[in-house]
């Protein structure tokens, strides 16, 4: 990036995925666009990284609707890039594996509930009925969206089944106290076979392709740009301040950044309202991850895995496999190579083993009262990564003999890397009757000219709703200046 010009038309706060779509959109329309991002890459969290021959993946699981006619197949569409990418089609999707169970789930919704009958023969009306919805939810029925965006889905499992297995195969997919839309809306994707990852070389590939679009319709790019300050003249967002004192001015803000960044440190409390402050303070955000990247010497092909997520449940009970421990805490594990063996040297493979574990987790991880990460901390997340892989050696026999490339991320790794509060790995979580988090989302905010983008204005997370909340952030700029 060149010194920046004196004024632009946006500036952009990320370069996330929101915040590449959202930029790229409105370069193309031939608006002055600056995008400042503090890491040396773009991306956020749809990025991969390299390790001794191996291409790991950050957090990018699958992408979504990237089929003709898909959201995101409208998107690569319009800006032209539709031709500059390939996916591959994942089926199957998911294995979920426990004590008594190894449930596999293709494209196929008809044989997900033979099999799920077949197991729990007692269910079989309830199982009908829970896939049918499913379905129905991502056919775009609206009376079947407003029946169950009001109830957990907890309240929605509890309400069809009483096996506990069962349960805990179907909690798998997301927790009971968060929006039954969500994990509904996973299975209902089965159906229109809507699981993809890029053909070859991983997240970034997407990442990259949106940035060089912007770059190409014109847009400027400042990696390693930190923004400390929102500049508000009369009620409105007029520009940044960058961490050096350098401050440009604009005619309106996109902030790709986490919310509460956004508001209680780059525009500041003095412009926003009690209410919102409260809102932004009280709403719980999505846990963090702890991510442990694997480059094998195995032939985990031959011994039967293929490219999909597994999720393995080591305990039998939802209580147990929600614990902080991570021996018996649910893990879930993908064999990245399996999807692209690119991402790996010959006859190995790159897989991630990913766990929930909380941001303050044996207190802060050890982190010295500094902030400094010294010798407690290092141990501690290498330990922490042994017992997950202890535990993953029960769905994969002599993992741990067979390691070649270890690379260990912590919370504190990710919030270091995407500023997001905590670690948080998808933004707000949606709860049943939490108007609070509604109001804290969407791409308009309290502020004039100050617009949001990422998954922060999106219930969920991931990089379909985040590319399309920067599409949305993008059209309302757009149709202001017309």
């Amino acid at each position: 990036m060149t010194k920046p010009q004196d004024k632009y038309d946006v500036i952009i706060i990320g370069a996330g995925m929101g915040g590449l779509a959202c930029g790229t959109y409105m370069a193309k329309e031939g608006m002055k666009v600056l995008m400042c991002e503090q890491h040396s890459v773009p991306g956020g969290y749809c990025t991969s990284f390299k390790r001794e021959g191996f291409n790991f993946e950050a957090s990018l699981h699958w992408l979504n609707g990237c089929g003709e006619g898909g959201w995101i197949y409208q998107v690569l569409e319009e800006l032209e890039l539709k031709d500059k990418i390939e996916f591959i089609q994942l089926d199957p999707v998911r294995r979920i594996i426990g004590k008594g169970y190894d449930l596999t789930m293709f494209s196929d919704t008809q044989r997900l509930e033979k099999e799920l009958s077949q197991m729990f023969p007692a269910e079989k009306e309830g199982i009908h009925r829970f896939i049918a919805d499913c379905i129905t939810l991502v056919d775009k029925t609206s009376e079947a969206i407003m029946l169950y965006m009001g109830k957990s889905y907890g309240q929605v499992i509890d309400s069809l089944f009483k096996d506990a297995k069962l349960k805990l195969i179907l909690y798998s997919l997301a927790s009971p106290s968060w929006s039954a839309i969500f994990p509904m809306f996973q299975v209902g994707w089965l159906s229109h076979q809507d699981y993809y990852f890029p053909k070859r070389g991983g997240a970034r590939v997407l990442a990259y392709l949106f940035s060089d679009a912007f770059q190409m319709y014109g847009g400027e790019l400042g990696l390693g740009k930190m923004v400390s300050k929102v500049l508000i003249e009369s009620g409105k967002a007029s520009g940044i301040e960058l961490a050096g004192g350098e401050q440009i001015k604009s005619g309106c803000v996109v902030s790709n950044a986490d919310a509460r960044l956004t508001f209680l440190k780059l525009v500041g409390r003095e412009f926003l309202t009690d209410d919102f402050i409260n809102a932004l303070l009280e709403t719980k955000i999505c846990p963090p991850g702890f991510l442990v990247s694997l480059g094998v010497d195995l032939d985990l092909k031959r011994m039967g895995f293929g490219g999909e997520m597994i999720t393995y449940n080591p305990a039998q009970s939802l209580e147990e496999c929600s614990t902080t421990d991570p021996q018996r805490s649910s893990i879930t594990f993908i064999i990245y190579s399996l999807r692209d063996p690119s991402l790996a040297p010959p006859r190995k493979h790159a897989m991630g083993i990913l766990a929930v574990l909380p941001y303050d987790h044996m207190n802060n991880w050890g982190v010295e009262k500094d902030g400094g990460r010294g010798k407690q901390y290092h141990e501690l997340k290498q330990k922490v990564a042994d017992e997950l892989i202890a535990s993953a050696e029960n769905v994969i026999p002599g993992l741990s003999q067979h390691i070649v490339c270890r690379d260990v991320a912590t919370p504190l790794t990710y919030e270091r890397y995407t500023l997001n509060t905590r670690g948080s790995m998808m933004g707000w979580i949606l709860s049943p009757g939490d108007t609070a988090s509604l109001s804290l989302m969407g791409s308009r905010t309290p502020i004039e000219n100050l617009f949001q983008a990422g998954h922060w204005t999106m219930p969920g997370g991931g990089v379909l709703p985040t590319i399309l909340s920067g599409k949305n952030a993008a059209e309302l700029i757009l149709e202001g200046k017309k």
